[in-house]
């Protein structure tokens, strides 16, 4: 039986073909969406919480990874919490506090995401003072010279960059990027001062005080990230942040991941839209294909009927070249999904991860439409008249 079916692919080898590929797009279309929603979400993730800061004091409200406003958040809290606060004279009553003991330092943070180079995607910006930010990361500038404070003309608009943004963009001369190269950031063009390691947060800096004037000048950020002393326990620290400065919102870096995974709710809609979709186009193109194929093989079925081929057998020779067809058009979505998966990382920033949970889904999707697809052309194949299908034409 296994050999009639294959006999039968063989003998119309452009029908197959065709079949095999609109199975083969179905599966593509799952694994490349899922792999790239994947690779850029760990990716972002990572970078989020790739820095030696143990917590992250953000704004009251919902916390969110994107915001319209994204300096909410006023900047001195990261003085405030390192050195605490005392009455001036220019604000006699303001409450003081004592510093939190257990800062060894903190640093203020803008962040921003902006359509990606060539409109693909996004990207984030990061504005930073490089004073204290690379006492709470592991920053080190490899080419160039760190980042500017932003406080006059000449460093105003510099930026530093990651090795991978360095090594997958070009400068508005559309040359690669190196040291003095301009790039486009928040609509300006920036002069790039430096390369950095390891990538963290965003991959293009930018001075804070920069960003501040860009989005109307009022000393706030986005967050603050607070190193710790040796071995201090989290949760006490930020149960003391909390008492001191309430109404905001105070995490672990640890939690930073998760938070990004569970802002991306639209992108997982999308996703389960991609899913059906697939699914839809594979049982078409397989309800299709064994429909027409049907049509043909008409005096072929009466043949069979008349030898006394039951009407399972009928049904199960044409689930099977349906699930072979699948099978070839499933092994072809992920050959097609690598050469893909290739193709985008060597030509974008776009990272796809070929993650094993979708290759199973788009290998399930592919199989499952192809057998759902080939069943009523097969039932209808069973239901023949033997004496009308040996008189077909």
């Amino acid at each position: 039986m296994d050999s009639l079916s294959v006999a039968n692919l063989k003998q119309r080898p452009l029908r197959t073909a065709v079949s095999m590929a609109g199975v083969s797009l179905g599966v593509v279309l799952v694994v490349l969406m899922g792999g790239l929603t994947r690779g850029m979400t760990r990716d972002a993730a990572g970078r989020q919480s790739n820095v030696d800061a143990e917590i992250r004091f953000l704004p009251g409200g919902e916390i969110s990874i994107t915001t319209s406003n994204p300096l909410m958040l006023s900047a001195r809290y990261a003085g405030a919490i390192v050195n605490g606060v005392k009455p001036a004279p220019e604000n006699p009553g303001v409450e003081p506090k004592p510093p939190v003991a257990a800062v060894a330092a903190a640093t203020p943070v803008g962040q921003y995401v902006q359509t990606g180079a060539g409109a693909i995607g996004f990207e984030m910006v990061d504005g930073i003072d490089y004073a204290s930010f690379k006492d709470v990361t592991s920053i080190k500038i490899v080419q160039g010279r760190p980042l500017g404070s932003g406080g006059d003309e000449q460093t105003a608009h510099e930026a530093i960059v990651d090795r991978f943004y360095a090594e997958k963009n070009l400068g508005l001369d559309n040359k690669p990027i190196r040291i003095g190269s301009k790039i486009k950031v928040l609509d300006q063009p920036f002069t790039v001062a430096g390369v950095y390691e390891p990538p963290m947060l965003a991959r293009v800096k930018i001075p804070l005080k920069t960003m501040q004037e860009l989005f109307g000048g009022a000393d706030n950020c986005s967050f603050v990230m607070v190193k710790l002393k040796d071995r201090e326990p989290v949760d006490r620290v930020i149960e003391t942040i909390n008492d001191y400065y309430p109404g905001n919102n105070v995490i672990p870096t640890s939690e930073i991941p998760a938070l990004y995974s569970q802002g991306l709710f639209a992108v997982d809609v999308l996703l389960d839209v991609v899913v059906g979709l697939s699914a839809v186009i594979s049982g078409l193109v397989i309800l299709l294909a064994m429909f027409t194929t049907i049509t043909e093989r008409t005096r072929e079925i009466g043949i069979l009927k008349s030898l006394g081929a039951s009407k399972r057998l009928i049904v199960t020779i044409i689930e099977r070249e349906a699930a072979l067809i699948s099978a070839m058009g499933v092994v072809l979505g992920f050959v097609l999904s690598a050469i893909g998966r290739y193709s985008i990382q060597s030509s974008t920033r776009l990272i796809v991860d070929l993650d094993i949970k979708w290759l199973l889904i788009g290998g399930l999707i592919g199989m499952a439409g192809g057998v759902i697809g080939a069943f009523y052309p097969a039932i209808r194949a069973a239901n023949l008249d033997p004496v009308e299908a040996l008189s077909y034409e």
